[in-house]
Order: C-alpha cells, then sequence, then structure tokens
C-alpha cells in the first residue's frame, strides 16, 4: 500500500506545473516594454485572440489601467478556466505572485499599460513642497481611481490643450496618455512642478503615484 501511495504522489508530481522555475508575466507576445528605470517597468500590453501566454509569474506588485475593453480567459495552475470581460477606465493593483496563463478571446483586444514596481514594498520617498507651492492630484480636484499601498491612480482631464491647473508632484510619478498610435508615458520625479501632464498635446492622462 505504502509503495502505490509513493507511486501516485510521484505521478501526480511529475504531471503538476514547475511553478518554481515559471517564467515572468513580460516580455511576450502582445506586451512591449515603453518605460524601464530603477523604480519601475512600464508594459503596453495587449492579449491578442489565438495567443496564449504561457504559464506564468507575476514577481512584482503592480498597477495600471485597462484603456481598450475586451475578453479574456485565465487559466489557474490546476486547469480551472475563468472567463474575464473588462472594461476600458478600469485600474488594476495587483500583488506579485499570482500565477496563471491568459489569453485573449475577443476579437478586437483588451489593452492595457501597467506598471511593474521593481521595489519588494512602499520606499516612502516624498519630496516636502516649498513654501507657497501649488496643490498635488488631490488638491486640483483630479478624480482618483484607486487607491492602495503601494500606489494612488488619478484619472487627469482638462480638456485640450496647456490649460489644467498648476500642481506638484511629491512623489515619483507615472504619466500615461493614449493618442492614435498606441499609449505614451512619461516618468515625472518626485517634487516636479508643472501645469500640464502632457507637455500640451492633450490634457487627458492617467497619474499614476508611486508610494
Amino acid at each position: 500500500m505504502r509503495w502505490i501511495l509513493a507511486t501516485l504522489l510521484s505521478v501526480f508530481a511529475a504531471q503538476a506545473p514547475n511553478l518554481q522555475n515559471l517564467p515572468p508575466a513580460y516580455p511576450r507576445v502582445g506586451a512591449t516594454k515603453i518605460l524601464d528605470n530603477a523604480r519601475v517597468q512600464v508594459w503596453s500590453i495587449a492579449w491578442l485572440k489565438g495567443n496564449p501566454s504561457p504559464m506564468h509569474r507575476h514577481i512584482y506588485d503592480l498597477l495600471g489601467i485597462y484603456y481598450s475593453p475586451g475578453d479574456r480567459i485565465i487559466i489557474s495552475p490546476e486547469g480551472e478556466k475563468r472567463p474575464v470581460s473588462t472594461k476600458a477606465g478600469q485600474p488594476i493593483f495587483q500583488k506579485r505572485g499570482v500565477t496563471h496563463i491568459e489569453e485573449g478571446v475577443s476579437d478586437k483586444p483588451l489593452k492595457a499599460v501597467f506598471v511593474e514596481l521593481k521595489e519588494d514594498g512602499p520606499s516612502g520617498k516624498v519630496v516636502k513642497p516649498a513654501e507657497g507651492a501649488p496643490g498635488t492630484m488631490r488638491d486640483i480636484g483630479t478624480k482618483q481611481l484607486l487607491d492602495s499601498e503601494r500606489g494612488t491612480i488619478w484619472a487627469y482631464s482638462y480638456g485640450f490643450g496647456p490649460d489644467g491647473p498648476r500642481h506638484r508632484h511629491d512623489v515619483d510619478t507615472v504619466v500615461i496618455w493614449i493618442l492614435d498610435d498606441g499609449p505614451h508615458v512619461a516618468w515625472v520625479p518626485a517634487g516636479t512642478i508643472h501645469s500640464e501632464e502632457n507637455v500640451g498635446v492633450i490634457s487627458e492622462a492617467t497619474v499614476i503615484e508611486i508610494k
């Protein structure tokens, strides 16, 4: 009996995925790196129909925004399949360690920009404002989409042209805006004071403050 049990356990172990040697989520088909520095790496991602990802593990906490709606199937390491439909404008915070396969199933692919956070936890880096400095994202009436232990996501929208209110960034920030040719991003260091998130192109953006 013990021999039979040991044999069965060894068979199950051989058939199970080796979760310790999985690749990271990115790079992969449909994912392009668009910014990389000491604190973050940023990916433009499309979940393409008929192109399932390999089984992978997310090795970083991440923040992001979906900007084009779509559907996908998420497959767990145990083989469980879960259909997911995501709307444009939905923010995300995901802790590292998530392990799965993802496959786009809609003709028009789901698209997003994900900011992977290289540090293990919040840095606590804050640049104190000078006396008389303008307000922050919160102070100028920008809509908060998400707040988490790793960062805060804001929707910045002030119409066309450099007409947004002057404001400051006390923490390192990633700014994302979507143009006809796809997503563009900018790194805004803590301590920056300016009046336009998108350098006058279009004053509508997603602003991700890194804690």
